[in-house]
């Protein structure tokens, strides 16, 4: 067994808590505990007399030397190798001699001195050295057990005189006669501290734990746990991922930080938050979100000001998130606030600037390429001319309607106070915090007000309160990708149109030359004029209240009880101008209208629990017990009010001034089912000598959502670890290896993330497009059965998760990390089926299936320099992940995006059983037909027989050589394809934290692979829609690029029967594969319905910048002369560069989720902006 105790290897902390704990104090000075992995060893006052060896080194170290003498002794040496050199090497050859001659040999001609306690030997340095006479000043030094700790370092501020605590924790040295004598105190593993010497008392020192280098204390359910004793799958976001950055949203700054905890910011409209998922999709059809806990209170992730946080806790299995039941399915994000602390009023100030632009959009085709194109498909209509003149327009810049819209540069600008302090009995904190953006789309932008106030206070000795409060007001302007509330589909929408208008207008036009399906009406108006003519604003307030009391009535037994109250509203208003409602859903067309929704959620919630924490049999064994009671009821309302044909001479001001002077539409009310839960739950914790440890947790939840029999559910968990490293048997590694940890957890945890009602029939007022009954010729309100029928018989969606993991480190911690694999299983899952329309409605919720995901996550941190001027952190983590679903009622169904109507977005993915959510399935593209594959019929170009007619699949325009071809089956068919897969099955991070003197940089990186991107906006940009004319087409379509129907020497339709009857079939044939040698795409005019092609099914993966920050810390010198702290500026980029093969604007994105069963499809999507930002922070 090794007993070599050096500070800075082993770590004097971990083995004097096991030696010394529990050992009355008259048995102190005679026996020490050595709890590494056997008892204690008994010690005689004459043992350090007595004991004699013979001792023969050539050129060891003294390190060497003493751990030589304590395998052939029962010393053991305590030193800190700062003090004392442990590396310089020595030759000893002695006979028989005792521990005092030997050590004088070693230490010759050296400043050590050592002083023997029995059988602890105390190293140190002269200028440390204790000082047994002098006893001026004296004290004892203890942990906050009241536990004595040994070897302390006591020295005299501003002299070189100190000493060392003995095996009491007892010291004494000698002060300076008349003066403020000033004593720091510092011990491995240990806060620092500065104490003030009173004459004539003793000192009883007490150091708290610096749990950031021994034992981290990680946030878990109902309370707070060291990290080196967790059993469960949890990961801890480090702080300097978030504070000290800018950022309008702290789920951003979340992206690949924890292994397998995806976050996907889907578009970059303002205040855009990311959707996050923990270790893949259980449920394929309700939501994935796992449950956000805010100072333990359930809030959203958007609501938190990153400079807020003081840790992130991940729960990810079973063992860690049963506890939280019902809501815990998904995983667990617990963010714990700042805390005031005990001493003087801290001030700290932030403020940045920044500038935002575009990172990429899509490239169409230039005015002279365009007009080419509107030649190609209209040879009658001459609107941009004749032919002969065409060149004119190779000079013409055009508008660029993306550009217009997305060009512009933003800006950004973000301050924070805050102000924090307390004594002994109350601590406080309070801050504040403004977010400002003016965002790269015109019209849009975004606001945020953020307050948080915590105050904990000591009422008396057993009794502690502690209450805290947060609110959040947002607002947001400008619309977001997709289609907006009066738009039928995202096909209308003016970010769609805004890549496909036309860059130039017409020069002849009719008022029946419009052929614009988004302006019924024949006013055809551009993309930046609907912009300017639709107004929108989103207002968001949240509240959250929580105040929670301690009653502490004896050592080791705590009672909890807190009660939270949440209040929110989300009201959007919304009005188009005349412009903006050519194409509305609502009718009315050319006449503005106006949208005011509101949504109001109230919740609270009491949770009660107590908590017994002892420990027995010599404290080898302790045992934390925890049970609990909690309830919380929310409740949602929604009202919807909307108003059309104002005046098409009303302003959008004049409209929201007067919303009578429209005509009502009947307004739509939702009142909410009341969604009430009632828990009861409990946790044992066990440990056996620190190295055997189990948890146990057990819940039940009865919810509102669910008929009487089916209300209750019941969530166990079993935790085991072992902490290998602890081992009598690893002692020899304790050199290398600090930590080894084994860890095995089995458990359930429910889902009913459902929307509260489906139990229950429920009614809707009829839309304007619904049958009315009439009463005199005038239309009345109806009420009618809502879409969704009730089912009574739903129950639980219970999730199995089954966790093996290692926890590890390396060197004394300079390389550690964990290793995770997992298998979770979710049966009768809640889904919203699809039934038929015989019953009189379209959806009813189900419980059917059954799913699972696999996978295996690595973290680590590596300490790789550590100096006083400078230091180099590293981190890095990857995740695999792979979904199946294991049973599907059916069998299989296909699943409809529906990004761009028919057929593209119908039924292009498809589920079944033994499969993956985001399966993606089309056509294969075969380039395109050529002359070899038609005759002439004298009015028409046929398809020679032996191929395949595609004309009753897809619909053709122009059908002929240079025609879109699909790849047939070996039996000559056309079917579709499985293209791939949407859902990533690698994701991760890394990135470095580096410091030298003053300066620091850090810079983070995440990437996904193995994932599918359906690339609807390029699909969408290449063919002629419907024969709809007027739109333009991605740059793939290229003269230089497409097959071409045009005679470029006179601008004809070679394919048109005129052409052919004036050259000649040869000549027409041998002109076309002139023309057309080098093409390389079809002709986009040939088809006027898309399916789905491979073509636009991209490699999703990536490797994203993420940010890179550059800070200065003034010197201290120079910032305590202004009364300050601290001061640091800095300089932070954001998403600077991203690395793909995908050629739309941004791989990470995913539009269509109205379902979760179609990820990953980019269409009408809000492009991403790059930003940088400089910033200062200041503390007082």
């Amino acid at each position: 067994m090794q007993k070599h105790c050096s500070i800075q290897i082993l770590g004097i902390k971990r083995l004097l808590k096991a030696t010394l704990k529990g050992i009355p104090l008259p048995m102190r000075l005679l026996i020490i505990m050595l709890c590494v992995s056997i008892g204690c060893i008994r010690a005689t006052n004459t043992y350090a007399q007595n004991a004699i060896l013979d001792l023969k080194v050539n050129n060891q170290t003294i390190e060497t030397v003493l751990k030589i003498i304590e395998s052939r002794t029962d010393f053991v040496f305590f030193f800190n190798s700062q003090q004392v050199n442990v590396h310089k090497r020595v030759s000893i050859n002695v006979n028989k001699q005792n521990i005092f001659k030997i050590l004088d040999e070693v230490f010759k001609g050296s400043d050590v001195v050592y002083s023997v306690l029995d059988k602890s030997i105390i190293l140190s340095s002269k200028r440390f050295a204790p000082d047994g006479n002098l006893k001026k000043i004296t004290g004892k030094v203890v942990d906050t057990n009241g536990e004595p700790l040994i070897g302390v370092t006591i020295a005299l501020k501003g002299s070189n005189r100190g000493t060392v605590s003995d095996v009491n924790g007892n010291f004494s040295l000698n002060g300076e006669e008349g003066k403020l004598n000033v004593l720091n105190i510092s011990y491995i593993g240990y806060k620092d501290q500065q104490v003030k010497v009173e004459d004539g008392k003793t000192l009883i020192i007490t150091l708290e734990e610096d749990t950031k280098v021994l034992e981290e204390v990680v946030v878990v359910g109902y309370g707070t746990q060291k990290k080196i004793n967790l059993t469960g799958a949890v990961a801890v976001v480090d702080d300097k991922q978030v504070i000290g950055r800018s950022a309008d949203n702290l789920s951003k700054l979340l992206q690949g930080a924890v292994p397998n905890m995806n976050v996907t910011v889907s578009n970059g409209r303002p205040g855009q938050g990311g959707s996050i998922n923990i270790r893949g999709i259980n449920s394929i059809s309700s939501s994935a979100t796992p449950l956000i806990l805010v100072d333990g209170v359930e809030g959203t992730i958007d609501a938190v000001n990153p400079n807020d946080v003081e840790s992130i806790s991940v729960l990810k299995d079973a063992s860690s998130t049963a506890i939280y039941g019902a809501r815990g399915a998904n995983g667990v994000i617990i963010i714990t606030t700042k805390s005031g602390q005990e001493g003087k009023i801290q001030v700290n100030l932030g403020a940045s600037f920044g500038v935002r632009k575009v990172t990429k959009m899509v490239d169409v085709l230039n005015p002279y390429e365009y007009v080419l194109w509107q030649q190609e498909i209209d040879q009658e209509g001459m609107k941009y001319g004749m032919f002969d003149d065409l060149d004119i327009y190779k000079s013409m810049k055009g508008t660029d309607y993306q550009d217009e819209i997305f060009g512009r540069t933003g800006n950004q600008q973000q301050y924070n106070v805050s102000v924090s302090g307390g004594n002994k009995d109350t601590k406080f904190s309070v801050s504040y915090a403004h977010n400002e953006e003016k965002s790269i789309m015109l019209g849009s932008g975004f606001s945020k007000e953020n307050i948080n106030a915590k105050l904990n206070t000591n009422i008396n000795k057993w009794l502690t309160m502690d209450f805290n409060a947060r609110f959040s007001y947002q607002t947001i302007d400008g619309i977001s990708g997709g289609a907006d509330a009066n738009e039928s589909s995202a096909a209308n929408s003016l970010i769609s149109r805004s890549v496909i208008y036309k860059p130039v207008e017409e020069i002849n036009t009719t008022s029946s030359d419009s052929d614009d399906d988004e302006n019924v009406n024949n006013a055809q108006y551009n993309p930046l004029e609907r912009l300017n003519a639709t107004y929108k604003k989103q207002t968001r307030l949240q509240q959250n209240y929580n105040v929670g009391l301690n009653w502490k009535p004896i050592k080791g037994l705590t009672f909890r009880s807190e009660f939270g109250y949440g209040w929110r509203y989300n009201n959007t208003d919304q009005v188009w101008g005349v412009e903006a409602t050519s194409n509305s859903k609502y009718g009315y067309y050319g006449q503005p209208q106006a949208l005011l929704n509101k949504v109001v959620n109230k919740n609270w919630r009491n949770a009660n629990t107590v908590t017994y924490d002892t420990k027995f049999l010599n404290n080898t064994h302790k045992l934390n017990v925890m049970l609990g009671h909690e309830v919380s009821s929310s409740y949602d309302h929604e009202t919807i009010n909307t108003s059309v044909a104002f005046s098409k001479y009303m302003t959008i001001s004049d409209v929201l001034s007067g919303m009578s002077n429209g005509t009502a539409l009947p307004t739509s009310t939702y009142i909410g089912f009341k969604d009430n839960l009632l828990s009861f739950f409990g946790r044992v914790n066990y440990t056996i000598q620190d190295k055997y440890l189990m948890t146990f947790t057990m819940r039940a939840d009865g919810s509102s959502k669910f008929s009487k029999g089916n209300q209750w559910g019941y969530f166990p968990s079993l935790a085991l670890a072992w902490r290998i490293s602890d081992e009598a048997w690893m002692e020899r590694s304790k050199e290398w290896l600090s930590n080894l940890k084994l860890r095995l957890s089995v458990g359930t945890a429910g889902n009913n993330r459902i929307k509260s009602g489906a139990i229950n029939s429920t009614f809707s007022l009829a839309e304007t497009s619904d049958k009315n009954i009439y009463f005199n010729e005038t239309s009345a309100v109806v009420l009618q059965h809502a879409s969704n029928l009730s089912n009574p018989d739903l129950k639980w969606e219970t999730t199995l998760t089954r966790n093996l993991g290692i926890d590890f480190g390396f060197w004394n911690n300079r390389l550690s990390g964990s290793i995770d694999a997992y298998w979770n299983t979710t049966k009768d899952l809640l889904m919203n089926a699809t039934i038929p329309s015989s019953t009189g409605f379209s959806t009813q919720y189900k419980n059917f299936g059954q799913t699972s995901n696999k996978g295996i996550e690595l973290a680590l941190d590596a300490v790789i320099v550590d100096t006083k001027d400078f230091g180099l952190n590293a981190n890095f983590n990857i995740s695999y992940n792979r979904a199946k679903i294991d049973k599907l009622a059916g069998g299989q169904t296909w699943q409809s995006s529906n990004w761009g109507g028919k057929p593209a977005g119908q039924n292009d993915f498809f589920i079944e059983e033994g499969g993956r959510l985001g399966e993606v399935y089309g056509y294969e593209l075969d380039g395109f037909y050529t002359t070899d594959d038609f005759s002439w019929d004298g009015s028409k170009w046929i398809l020679n027989e032996n191929l395949t007619d595609p004309t009753e699949l897809i619909k053709y325009n122009n059908f002929g050589p240079g025609s879109l071809k699909l790849k047939a089956d070996e039996d000559g068919k056309f079917t579709k394809k499985r293209l791939g897969n949407t859902v990533p099955t690698v994701t991760g991070g890394f990135g470095i934290n580096m410091r030298y003197k003053n300066f620091d940089l850090s810079a983070f990186f995440n990437y996904s692979l193995g994932n599918k991107i359906v690339n609807a906006t390029k699909l969408g940009s290449s063919y002629y829609n419907d024969t709809k004319k007027g739109w333009n087409l991605n740059d793939n379509f290229t003269l230089a690029k497409r097959y071409s129907w045009i005679d470029p020497s006179t601008g004809e339709n070679m394919l048109k029967s005129s052409y052919i009857k004036s050259n000649g079939l040869d000549y027409t044939i041998n002109r076309l594969n002139e023309i057309n040698a080098g093409a390389s795409m079809y002709n986009p005019g040939s088809i006027t319905e898309m399916p789905l092609l491979d073509w636009a099914v991209e490699d999703g993966s990536f490797l994203r910048v993420n940010n890179i920050s550059i800070g200065y810390t003034l010197p201290k010198v120079f910032v305590n002369k202004m009364f300050m702290q601290n001061v640091r500026i800095y300089v932070t980029g954001y998403n600077l560069y991203c690395f793909t093969k995908y050629s739309g604007a941004d791989p990470e994105v995913d539009t269509r989720r109205s379902t979760p069963m179609t990820p990953g499809v980019d269409y009408s999507a809000y492009p991403k902006s790059r930003s940088f930002v400089g910033g200062i922070n200041v503390t007082f």
